[in-house]
């Protein structure tokens, strides 16, 4: 069941996307791109989950400052010769050209691609999508395993790790211990990867956004701000 709930922060009006499923707790996200979400049980009253969103307008709208100095967001790419494509936070140009496979290859400073029909944008996206994502899964694999142990040793349980293309979060982490990560991180620095890992794991010990989650993940990564400001800086 999905709804909408909106109310006064001083003069502010916030908008918030429900969404009411199978789960223990409400949560609450705001998106690079403004857009305010909240996941509820399902059965809850509005009025319980307005007055849980309102508890949290102040973090609420320090997040979307934050997001507003980000301000517009780079334009989709088109997947044509000569645009600009990232790859752990360097740029690459992209270029086309003319063959009988249809794959994706990074050499020196450039993402070659080879395909029968130059001109098939959707075939171009999809090939450096499948790309983009087949890297992922093996470098976000490392990264996170290699972190794991440490959380172990406080007590966290082995997380199941998943991962998927995402447009509005870095990742995310459920009550059942599943972590997910977006395939798009592999386009940022990896220090920046490594502040998504290590925040998601945070929350197998602390599931919300409290004091004992910040002073973890401070003592983990005492630069955590610098990483995530450089993070929502990066053009993907």
């Amino acid at each position: 069941m999905r709804t909408q709930v909106d109310f006064l922060y001083g003069k502010r009006q916030l908008i918030v996307d429900v969404m009411m499923d199978d789960r223990t707790r409400l949560s609450v996200t705001v998106h690079p791109d403004l857009h305010i979400t909240a996941k509820a049980p399902a059965g809850y009253a509005l009025e319980v989950i307005r007055r849980h969103l309102e508890k949290r307008a102040s973090w609420i709208v320090r997040q979307l400052d934050f997001f507003e100095r980000f301000q517009p967001r780079p334009p989709e790419r088109q997947f044509v010769s000569g645009e600009t494509h990232y790859y752990l936070g360097r740029q690459y140009r992209l270029r086309i050209r003319s063959g009988d496979l249809a794959r994706v290859r990074l050499i020196g400073r450039f993402f070659e691609m080879e395909l029968p029909d130059t001109a098939n944008g959707d075939k171009a996206r999809g090939l450096m999508q499948g790309w983009y994502s087949t890297h992922a899964r093996d470098l976000l694999s490392k990264r996170f395993y290699s972190y794991v142990p440490i959380f172990k040793r406080m007590g966290a349980v082995t997380p199941e790790i998943r991962y998927r293309r995402m447009k509005k979060r870095w990742g995310s982490c459920t009550g059942k211990s599943v972590i997910m990560l977006n395939t798009e991180l592999v386009k940022a620095p990896i220090h920046c990867i490594d502040y998504v890992i290590i925040h998601e794991l945070c929350h197998l010990l602390y599931p919300h956004h409290n004091r004992k989650f910040y002073h973890l993940l401070g003592r983990i990564l005492p630069d955590w701000e610098k990483r995530k400001e450089r993070l929502e800086r990066a053009i993907i």
